[in-house]
C-alpha cells in the first residue's frame, strides 16, 4: 500500500522511460526540485514520502547530470517496476488531450486552489492576469492553456524576454510568418498565450500593442505598470486560500497554518520557507522578509544569485561565471528554468539588484566580453550600459553583426543608450538598425539627427515613397546594390526594370585595387545576365557567360547556375526536356537553388507549377534575418503560394508583401498588395 503523496510521486515517475536510468544526462524533471515544481508542493514535502517509497524498493535514487543543470550531478529519481506494477492502480494525473499545446509552455504543474480561477479565465478572450512575481501567474497561465487544449482547442505559448520583439513571439509560437496581418489571421481560431508582459523593452512595444489590439484570443500575464491594458479585461491574481496554501507544505509541519498566514498564501515564499528560517510578522512586506531571511542563509552561493540578478535575459548555465552554485540555489528554490537557460525568480532578482553597483556591473560586463557568441555581446553591451562605460564605441564595433542575428536585442540596447546618452553616431546605428527590421517611422525619427544621405534613400524605398533620387555621390557598392535591387522589385514573371544597365554603367571601377575590380565586374556580370534573361536577350546573356568562364573554370557553381537558369527561361514547361531541368535544379543546394526551382514555376502553370512549388524549402528563418536576398526569395515562394492556394492566400499574401516591404521593394510589394485587395 502506498500513500497519497507516495502515489502521486510515482504516477509522475512513471511517466519517465525506464531508459534514463543508465542515461548520463537526465531531465530536471526527476530530481528533487522538478518533482515537487510538478506535483505543486514545497521540497520539504518530498522528503517523507521519497524516502519510503525507496525503502519499499518502488523508487531508486542516484546521482546524474541535469541537463541544463550545470556541470555538477545531483540526485534524481527513477521508478523500479515495483513501482511500475504499483501505477497500475493509481490513476495518472495527466488526461488525455484532443488538442494541440504549441510553442515554449513551462512545466506541466499540479495547481491547488485555482480550479475556479481557471474555469473562469478559460472562458474570456482577452484578458492579463497580474499580481505580485511569484504570485502563481505563469502556473496559472499554464492551467488555462490545458484546459483549453482538452476541449479541442489551439493553443500556442510564448514568454516575453527584454531582447525580443514581436516577431520572436511568433517564432516561440511556432508560426511561418513574421508579419502581423498573417498571423492575425492564422490565428483566429487559436489561443495565444504571452507570459512575462512586463518584460518587453518600450522599444519594441509598439508593434506588441497593435498586435494585442487586433488579436481575437490573447491572454497575457504582466507585473504592474501593465505596458498594454487597452481592450484586455485585468485580473488580479490573489493569493492561495489558507487551507490550499497549507496543502503545499510537509504534514509532518505542526505549525504548517502559521507557515502559511504569515507567508500570505505566496506560492513561491512557501517554496522558499526554510523550517529553520524565521517567518515575517504577518501583514509585513514579502520583500524585506526575502531580503532579511532568505539572502541571509546564503553563503558562498551569494556569487551567482548576485551574477543571476544582474542578468536581463534568462541565460545557459554554462555561460555563467559561478555555474557551481547553481544547484543550491535551485535547492532553496529561487530559480526559474527555462529552454533558452535559467533566471532568477524575479521577485528575488528585484530585491537583490537593488543591492548593486555600477561596479558590480563593470566587473561582469568584463567577464562577458570575453564570451564568444551573439547572447555575449547583447549581455555585455547590457552591463557597459549600466556600469556607464564606453557604450558607443561598443555598440559600433558590434552593431553590423549583431544587426544580421539579433536585432531585437540590438535595437533594445541602442534605444536604451539613447536614452541616456544621445549621440549623432548612436542615432546613426538605430537609424541603421530600423531599416533593416522594416521600421521605417523608427528609422525616421533617428534620421532627424544625423547627416545619413545613403539612409535616407534606403528609409525613402521602405516607406515606398514616389520617385527616389540616388544620393548624387553614390558609391560603386550602392550602384551595384540598388541595380541588383531593381531587378527583384517585382512580381515574378513582370518586366524588371529598364534602368539596371544605366545604373550599372556609372560604376567606377578605375581606383579600385586588382582584386576588388575583379570581384564587382563579376558582380556586375551576374546582374546584367539576370537582366538579360528576363529580356529574352539569349545572346548578349550567352556572352556574358562565355565571358565569365575565361575568368573561372568549368565546375564554378555560380557559372553552373546561370548556365542552368539561362536553359529553364528558354525551355517551355511542357516539354519532355523540362522534367530534367527540374531535376537538375533541385539538386544544387543553398539560396541560389531556391532561385532557380522558383524561376520553374515561372515557366509553367496549374498542377505542375503547384507540384514544383510543394517541393521548394522556404530559406530559413536565420537566413531571412541575416540577407535581403533571402527575404526576396522568400517573398516569392509566399506570392506562389498565395497565387496556387497551397496555403492560406490572405496570410500567404500578406507574409509576402511584408517581406518584400523589408528588403526594400516597394513596387512588388504595392502591386502585391492590390492583388491582396483583389482577394478580398
Amino acid at each position: 500500500m502506498v500513500t497519497g503523496p507516495e502515489s502521486r510521486i510515482l504516477a509522475r515517475l512513471h511517466t519517465f522511460s525506464s531508459t534514463l536510468e543508465s542515461a548520463w544526462d537526465v531531465p530536471r524533471d526527476i530530481c528533487l526540485p522538478g518533482i515537487s515544481e510538478y506535483l505543486g508542493v514545497v521540497r520539504s514535502a518530498l522528503h517523507a514520502p521519497l524516502n519510503e517509497l525507496i525503502k519499499k524498493g518502488m523508487v531508486i535514487e542516484r546521482k546524474a547530470h541535469v541537463i541544463g543543470g550545470g556541470s555538477r550531478k545531483r540526485k534524481v529519481y527513477h521508478i523500479t517496476d515495483l513501482g511500475r506494477a504499483e501505477c497500475q492502480d493509481i490513476d495518472s494525473l495527466s488526461k488525455k488531450s484532443i488538442g494541440e499545446l504549441i510553442g515554449k509552455p513551462p512545466n506541466q504543474s499540479s495547481l491547488h486552489g485555482r480550479t475556479e480561477l481557471i474555469g473562469q479565465l478559460k472562458s474570456k478572450k482577452k484578458v492579463i492576469l497580474t499580481g505580485l512575481p511569484g504570485i502563481g501567474k505563469t502556473s496559472l497561465l499554464r492551467g488555462i492553456a490545458d484546459e483549453l487544449v482538452k476541449e479541442g482547442m489551439t493553443v500556442r505559448f510564448a514568454t516575453m524576454e527584454s531582447f525580443k520583439d514581436i516577431t520572436d513571439i511568433f517564432r516561440n509560437w511556432e508560426y511561418q510568418f513574421s508579419s502581423e496581418s498573417a498571423v492575425l489571421d492564422s490565428s483566429k481560431k487559436e489561443v495565444l498565450i504571452l507570459d512575462e508582459l512586463q518584460e518587453v523593452s518600450q522599444r519594441h512595444l509598439g508593434r506588441l500593442e497593435v498586435f494585442a489590439s487586433k488579436s481575437t484570443h490573447l491572454i497575457m500575464a504582466s507585473r504592474a505598470p501593465l505596458p498594454i491594458s487597452e481592450g484586455f479585461e485585468i485580473v488580479e491574481v490573489p493569493p492561495l486560500e489558507i487551507q490550499d496554501a497549507i496543502n503545499l507544505l510537509p504534514d509532518y509541519l505542526e505549525n504548517r497554518e502559521t507557515v502559511a498566514r504569515r507567508l500570505g498564501g505566496h506560492p513561491l515564499a512557501l517554496q522558499m520557507h526554510d523550517e529553520d528560517s524565521d517567518l515575517p510578522e504577518s501583514g509585513s512586506d514579502l520583500q524585506e522578509w526575502v531580503r532579511d531571511v532568505v539572502l541571509s542563509k546564503l553563503e558562498d552561493e551569494i556569487k551567482a544569485l548576485d551574477e543571476l540578478s544582474l542578468l536581463p535575459v534568462p541565460v545557459p548555465p554554462n555561460y555563467l561565471q559561478h555555474e557551481q552554485y547553481l544547484l543550491e540555489l535551485d535547492d532553496y528554490a529561487l530559480l526559474r528554468w527555462f529552454a533558452s537557460g535559467v533566471e532568477l525568480h524575479h521577485l528575488v532578482r528585484n530585491v537583490r539588484s537593488t543591492m548593486l553597483t555600477k561596479g558590480d556591473h563593470a566587473n561582469a560586463a568584463n567577464y562577458w566580453s570575453q564570451l564568444d557568441g551573439d547572447l555575449a555581446r547583447l549581455v555585455e553591451i547590457h552591463h557597459v550600459l549600466n556600469s556607464e562605460g564606453d557604450i558607443e564605441s561598443l555598440l559600433i564595433r558590434n552593431a553590423e553583426s549583431l544587426m544580421v542575428r539579433s536585432s531585437s536585442g540590438l535595437a533594445a540596447l541602442i534605444a536604451d543608450a539613447i536614452f541616456r546618452h544621445p549621440t549623432e553616431k548612436l542615432h546613426r546605428i538605430a537609424a541603421m538598425v530600423a531599416i533593416e527590421r522594416g521600421e521605417d517611422d523608427i528609422a525616421s525619427q533617428h534620421l532627424l539627427h544625423c547627416n545619413a544621405p545613403d539612409l535616407e534613400y534606403s528609409n525613402s524605398l521602405l516607406r515606398g515613397d514616389g520617385e527616389i533620387e540616388l544620393p548624387e555621390d553614390a558609391d560603386a557598392r550602392l550602384l551595384l546594390s540598388e541595380a541588383a535591387r531593381r531587378i527583384d522589385d517585382r512580381l515574378p514573371g513582370e518586366q524588371v526594370d529598364g534602368t539596371v544597365l544605366q545604373l550599372l554603367e556609372e560604376i567606377d571601377i578605375s581606383s579600385m585595387s586588382e582584386e576588388m575590380r575583379k570581384v564587382v565586374l563579376v558582380a556586375i556580370a551576374h546582374v546584367k545576365h539576370a537582366w538579360h534573361i528576363s529580356r529574352g536577350n539569349w545572346s548578349e546573356a550567352s556572352d556574358l557567360r562565355e565571358s565569365l568562364a575565361s575568368i573561372s573554370h568549368s565546375h564554378d557553381p555560380q557559372l553552373a547556375a546561370m548556365n542552368l537558369r539561362a536553359e529553364i527561361a528558354q525551355t517551355s514547361g511542357n516539354s519532355p526536356s523540362f522534367d530534367k531541368l527540374i531535376e537538375q535544379a533541385f539538386s544544387h543546394s543553398g539560396l541560389r537553388a531556391k532561385m532557380l526551382q522558383i524561376s520553374l514555376i515561372e515557366r509553367c502553370d496549374g498542377e505542375r507549377a503547384k507540384s514544383i512549388l510543394n517541393r521548394i524549402e522556404m530559406p530559413s528563418a536565420d537566413s531571412q534575418t541575416n540577407m535581403t536576398s533571402a527575404r526576396r526569395v522568400s517573398a516569392a515562394i509566399w506570392y506562389y503560394r498565395a497565387t496556387y492556394k497551397t496555403h492560406n492566400p490572405l496570410s500567404a499574401m500578406a507574409e509576402a508583401i511584408s517581406l518584400w516591404k523589408l528588403s526594400l521593394c516597394p513596387t512588388a510589394a504595392k502591386d502585391a498588395t492590390g492583388m491582396m485587395h483583389r482577394m478580398l
